[in-house]
């Protein structure tokens, strides 16, 4: 397990009002979103942590299944122009509480209040668990009128249940935002995400959906080329919407840079890596998106088509299995675990997966069974290739014996950029369509786009951040600060308390704390107070005081952390200690 690492559960909606619920959502996300940019810092993603929804889970057990060393619950109250947040921070390993507190503001000082939140849970985890910097601005997209941010989180709200209905009310709730403020680009990408998705697979009208996309990412000019998420949704409609490989290439590689953790970014770059046919660093980028995010369906999907395209299918098996373990009617998983079990002549296992597909779907599959594997042709007539996820129309036909038929089908099919063909150089189900001429001529187009040399994106190897000098010199401020103005008796000292005091920049203590000294902030601290707690303990003037109240006197502000890290630092209980050493 990463112990720089964190989920955000959803926060409770306290409001009183359900329709509130799409705020606290919303806050929640925020939070998510913003943790993710410290790159030093493993973040759960949305769609894991938000199904721990409404389930009474111990902490220990989500921070197994997800693993991740702290949980973040919390709670938002929304009163008219008013917001109080409750937050508390747990560790997963012993469901103790490392940190909780509330804040009441004004609804206009939300974006200020989410970035304060998250630098200090960010704090709190590198005290306890280790160096990594942290950025002093995350450069959070704000508006002043709090009724666009309102109305852009219920945009979000919508937008993710991805039905048709929800979409709608997505892109209105998106427009009133912008009408509110032009100049917030948040709605402005939600709009453009959605067109993009649902035009790639003819959900609305392709050209318009595509126009739309475009129409909407151009409105906000270049003035936010800083936002990951619109690098994202710019390679995003490159990738689906026009097939530029290189493009979306970059802009996903640019996404990644200002933001490592961004799970969706990464589940598209594994998709641009199958699609030109790179598998290997396609299961490299998808195992780091499942690592932040292990119970998105898309995630698992990604990882099964990659090992379908290098005819992988026990493996690929094993992926949708994955995913249908999470929901067991995704009807897109169905078709592709059919097709494995097709190519791998498991005729039972075959059966028992179509069984659970829609009616037409099955008696596809079915019929593409038969002319698979006994040369029957299928007589079914298909009006709509738009109900299947995958290109079960142009399968049915080609092993029906009507090679030209179905040439011509996906020929169509790539030139209208059809979702279902993105992989259509590497299925192995049209490898007979490979021995036709014209084949190499459809793909030569993109025979010339390769990965080229993409950005890394992973956590350079760390590099001295103080001279040998400077470390001497404040190593030893930190020692007299220890010793002579025994500053860890304050119960709340942080390391950004210590840094001021050192007259060093936090991220720079941190290193020095954890690379040089060699302890995490937090053990290193507590060390002092357990010291200190030693000493009083054995002072026969203190013989009146109860341990705890001596602990408490030395700096340690919990009965749980002193008791615990006493026993783990002695192998004793305190009381046990005092009365061997007295």
């Amino acid at each position: 397990m990463n112990q720089k690492s964190i989920a955000v559960l959803p926060f409770n909606n306290t409001s009183g009002d359900i329709e509130n619920q799409y705020f606290a959502d919303g806050i929640s996300e925020e939070i998510i979103n913003t943790l993710s940019k410290i790159s030093g810092l493993k973040v759960t993603s949305r769609t894991s942590s938000f199904s721990y929804r409404d389930k009474q889970v111990d902490a220990r057990h989500i921070g197994n299944e997800l693993g991740v060393s702290t949980l973040l619950e919390g709670s938002v109250r929304k009163a008219s122009k008013r917001i109080r947040i409750a937050a508390q921070l747990i560790r997963t390993d012993t469901g103790f509480q490392i940190w909780s507190e509330s804040f009441d503001r004004e609804l206009i000082d939300i974006f200020d209040l989410q970035d304060e939140i998250s630098m200090l849970i960010a704090e709190k985890i590198r005290e306890h668990f280790g160096h990594f910097d942290i950025q002093d601005d995350f450069n959070t997209p704000k508006t002043t009128e709090s009724a666009a941010y309102e109305a852009y989180l219920k945009g979000r709200y919508y937008q993710l249940q991805w039905t048709n209905e929800s979409i709608q009310k997505a892109q209105e709730a998106y427009k009133e935002s912008i009408e509110i403020d032009p100049k917030y680009p948040m709605p402005y990408l939600g709009l453009s995400q959605s067109f993009a998705h649902y035009a790639a697979w003819s959900q609305v009208d392709r050209m318009k959906g595509l126009y739309m996309a475009q129409h909407f990412i151009k409105k906000l000019g270049n003035d936010f080329n800083h936002l990951a998420d619109l690098h994202y949704t710019k390679g995003l409609y490159a990738f689906i919407g026009n097939w530029n490989f290189e493009k979306a290439q970059f802009h996903l590689s640019e996404a990644l840079k200002i933001n490592a953790n961004y799970a969706e970014a990464l589940e598209f770059q594994a998709d641009l890596c199958n699609v030109l046919g790179a598998f290997k660093e396609a299961q490299t980028y998808i195992n780091r998106a499942l690592s932040l995010n292990p119970n998105a369906l898309n995630h698992h999907y990604t990882k099964a088509i990659g090992y379908y395209l290098s005819a992988k299918y026990q493996e690929a098996i094993k992926a949708l299995d994955g995913a249908l373990s999470i929901l067991n009617t995704w009807q897109m998983a169905l078709e592709l675990k059919a097709l494995c079990l097709l190519l791998l002549g498991e005729e039972s296992a075959f059966r028992v997966t179509v069984e659970q597909a829609k009616p037409e779907t099955q008696q596809a599959l079915f019929q593409l069974w038969h002319a698979y594997h006994q040369q029957q042709p299928s007589d079914l007539e298909i009006t709509n290739a738009y109900d299947f996820y995958l290109g079960i129309p142009v399968y049915l036909k080609l092993y029906s014996g009507q090679h030209q038929e179905a040439f011509d089908h996906l020929v169509d099919s790539v030139k209208n950029r059809s979702g279902q063909f993105l992989g259509f150089r590497f299925d192995p189900l049209l490898s007979p369509l490979r021995e036709i001429t014209d084949f190499k001529k459809l793909e030569a187009p993109f025979l010339a786009m390769t990965l080229g040399e993409a950005k890394k994106t992973d956590i350079k190897t760390e590099e001295e951040v103080l001279t040998e000098s400077e470390v001497a010199s404040y190593s030893e401020v930190v020692r007299r600060l220890m010793y002579e103005e025994r500053v860890y008796i304050d119960a709340h000292l942080t390391l950004r308390n210590l840094a001021e005091k050192v007259e060093l920049h936090p991220n720079k203590l941190s290193w020095l704390i954890n690379q040089k000294i060699g302890k995490g902030f937090n053990e290193y601290i507590n060390e002092y107070r357990l010291k200190d707690f030693q000493e009083r303990a054995l002072d026969p003037a203190n013989s009146h005081l109860t341990l705890l109240g001596l602990a408490y006197d030395s700096g340690f502000n919990s009965k749980s952390v002193f008791n615990d890290f006493f026993k783990k630092k002695t192998g004793m209980t305190p009381k046990a200690w005092v009365k061997s050493n007295n």
